[in-house]
């Protein structure tokens, strides 16, 4: 049954969900059931910006350890491993899934910005670590930026079905300009997002947009500058 969104209808997915992007969808959606997200404005989200960006940058010399050949990406070996360091239990084979449903652009390796989605969707999907802080990626700040990140995706998911429309973005982002006429802006931020062009945004995509938003490098542009 397809829901009202904004006075719009929210059209179906096009593209058949992974079943790790059908297991993040309901993670949104169980987030979501919880209680309503605690950011009340767009303009909230952008002051939170270089707070973000900051923590990111941290979590670069973690991916530089794991990138043994400085080759600016991770391929699935060196993630395998980087999983085990962290104390993250999942089998080869989701090791694989979350290297694939990570490598935005198909590249065979994950970049830096990719590697912080492959954290993120770890941290969503995992179960808590052994050990007395019951952190799941053993990167306690970090998993509170994802939080944080969750909060602000749950903002632009009004109904709440783990997925953001067009429609979402765009009452979320008029709202901030003051200007409910001038969609343009919302617009553009819905297609900054829909990476797969498949018309609803998911945490992940939304999360790879984000890395940009508040400024972060890939590994190769951070070293040129």
């Amino acid at each position: 049954m397809m829901k009202m969104v904004s006075r719009s209808v929210k059209q179906p997915k096009l593209n058949t969900p992974s079943s790790i992007e059908a297991r993040m969808v309901n993670a949104m959606r169980e987030r979501g059931a919880a209680g309503k997200s605690p950011i009340k404005a767009f303009n909230s989200i952008i002051m939170k910006f270089p707070k973000i960006d900051a923590c990111f940058e941290k979590v670069r010399v973690t991916f530089r350890k794991f990138d043994k050949d400085g080759s600016g990406t991770i391929d699935l070996e060196e993630l395998k491993e980087c999983f085990r360091q962290l104390r993250v239990s999942f089998t080869d084979e989701e090791v694989k899934a979350f290297h694939q449903e990570s490598d935005m652009d198909s590249s065979k390796g994950v970049d830096f910005k990719e590697f912080i989605v492959v954290l993120a969707l770890v941290y969503l999907l995992g179960k808590s670590n052994v050990g007395p802080s019951k952190s799941r990626i053993g990167l306690p700040e970090l998993e509170a930026t994802f939080d944080t990140i969750v909060d602000a995706y749950l903002f632009f998911d009004k109904d709440g079905d783990g997925y953001v429309s067009k429609a979402e973005i765009i009452a979320a982002t008029s709202e901030f300009s003051g200007k409910r006429s001038n969609d343009q802006i919302g617009i553009k931020r819905f297609e900054e997002m829909d990476w797969d062009k498949d018309g609803l945004i998911t945490f992940k995509e939304f999360l790879f947009a984000f890395t940009n938003w508040v400024g972060v490098k890939d590994d190769e542009e951070d070293e040129d500058e």
